[in-house]
This record gives C-alpha cells, sequence and structure tokens, in this order.
C-alpha cells in the first residue's frame, strides 16, 4: 500500500513540474488582477530562502487561515515567479477541502499540478488514512507541507485556542527531522473568515522557526501537545500584530520577525 501510494506521489511530483509552467504564472496573475500587496516581499522571500536553504526539508508550515486562497498567497509571498521554476521541490504541498473543488473537473487537475492532496474532514476513516498517509511520503521524501492547523477557516476571524486540529502533532510525532515555520497573515481589512480578501488588500506577514518543547508521554495526548504549542505560538504572533496595529510599538516576542516596511 505505502509502495502505491508513493509512486503515486512521485508521479503527482513528476506531473507537477511540468504544470508550475502554468500554474505559477496564473498566480501571479491572481494576485495582480487583485491588486494584493504583501510588504515588505523582498525581505520576506529572502529571508525564507535562507531558512529553507539552511534545512533541505522536510518543514511543517503552518498558518493561520481566514480564505479560500489563503495557500496561494502564502506561496506567492514566500517564493517568486523563478523560484517555483528553480526551486519547485520546495513549494509546499497544501491540503485543501476535497469538496471545495472536486466537483469541478478543471479546478481539480489544477489542484493535482498544484502539489495538492485533497482531504475530505467530514469523511469516513479509510479516506482520512489514504490523505495522512500521503503526507506522510511528502515528508519522508524530504519535501514541505503546508498545514493550517485549526482545521479550517476560521469562523472567529481571530486564532481558537480551545478548538483545533491535533493532525499537525501526529506529523511532528512521526517525523523528528521535521522543522517547524510559523506564519501569520493578514491583510489591513481582513475582520473575519471570508471567501478571498478584498480587492486592493494590503497585508502584513509574520513569521517564527518554533522549536517544540518535547514531552515525554505518548500517545494522542502528545499529539494535541505538538498542536497546542503552534496554536499558541499562532495566537501570540496575532497577539503582537494587534499590538502593532495599534500603534503601541510594544515588541512581545524577539524570536518574531514581522515584514511591515513599505506600508
Amino acid at each position: 500500500m505505502r509502495s502505491e501510494i508513493t509512486k503515486s506521489m512521485r508521479c503527482q511530483y513528476f506531473l507537477g513540474q511540468i504544470g508550475i509552467l502554468l500554474i505559477a504564472p496564473l498566480n501571479v496573475l491572481f494576485i495582480r488582477t487583485m491588486r494584493y500587496k504583501i510588504r515588505d516581499l523582498k525581505r520576506l522571500r529572502k529571508t525564507c530562502f535562507g531558512e529553507f536553504a539552511k534545512h533541505n526539508g522536510p518543514w511543517i508550515i503552518c498558518a493561520n487561515h481566514l480564505t479560500m486562497v489563503d495557500s496561494m498567497i502564502l506561496t506567492y509571498a514566500m517564493f517568486s515567479l523563478l523560484q517555483h521554476f528553480s526551486h519547485f521541490r520546495w513549494i509546499p504541498w497544501n491540503l485543501p477541502e476535497r469538496d471545495n473543488f472536486q466537483r469541478n473537473r478543471i479546478l481539480a487537475v489544477f489542484c493535482y499540478l498544484a502539489k495538492c492532496i485533497p482531504v475530505n474532514r467530514g469523511g469516513n476513516r479509510e479516506e482520512m488514512k489514504r490523505s495522512l498517509d500521503r503526507c506522510d511520503a511528502v515528508l519522508a521524501g524530504g519535501q514541505n507541507l503546508l498545514i493550517f492547523p485549526e482545521g479550517g477557516r476560521s469562523r472567529m476571524g481571530r486564532i481558537n485556542k480551545k478548538e483545533f486540529s491535533y493532525g499537525v502533532g501526529r506529523f511532528i510525532k512521526e517525523f523528528s527531522d521535521c522543522r517547524i515555520l510559523c506564519i501569520y497573515l493578514r491583510g489591513d481589512e481582513q475582520k473575519s473568515f471570508g471567501t478571498t480578501p478584498r480587492f486592493r488588500e494590503r497585508f502584513t506577514m509574520a513569521m517564527k522557526i518554533l522549536e517544540p518543547h518535547r514531552p515525554a508521554f505518548n500517545g494522542l495526548r502528545i499529539q494535541r501537545e505538538y498542536a497546542g504549542q503552534i496554536i499558541e505560538c499562532l495566537a501570540e504572533m496575532e497577539e503582537e500584530y494587534f499590538e502593532r496595529l495599534g500603534g503601541s510599538g510594544r515588541q512581545i516576542r524577539k524570536d518574531i520577525i514581522f515584514f511591515e516596511e513599505g506600508s
């Protein structure tokens, strides 16, 4: 079973290398058509490139989640168009909800070529196991995975520290060589969740390399602990974002990098 999944993922990766010649320009076109602007983009990409170069995978990239196009915006923020081609291996796989695109065949093909592993969060255990096995194959191959640890778009518009998915904790437990990159991305006018950010939205992004504390216990409890540490990290980043937005200038955590020049 695992060998079949590995072969399937290699095939998807190979076709994705071809498809990226179309997918990446379309992603850039979408960002520019919507007139989105990400502050301090040059330094942001340089920082991401430096971190990925230090550790050539696997990385688990954990971000907050407000819209259905967050993964597109995050990928654009981390990688230039040229880097999509020259460092395709670094482009993270992501886990879109199957129901959001599977009914449209063209969209399903595009997602397949864009390194997507569809998940059905309300599906049966066998379907979920297949999705998890595919994620395992990605990480075992030293590639990167983008996860929204809240388990879906935040209905509160803020990080929910009480209800979140434990799935990311499972990956950290199983792959001790992975590194964790936490990202907080928010537009100036984003008050709550939605389908897409507004036209001409301006985004601020923050990042932090998280080294999770490894507890002595095991099982589901350790998965919850790891996931909780990530959620807590994102909540701290969110807190600092709103502190800065309020003009206090108070820096809560020195290990959080904010990209906000060119406001």
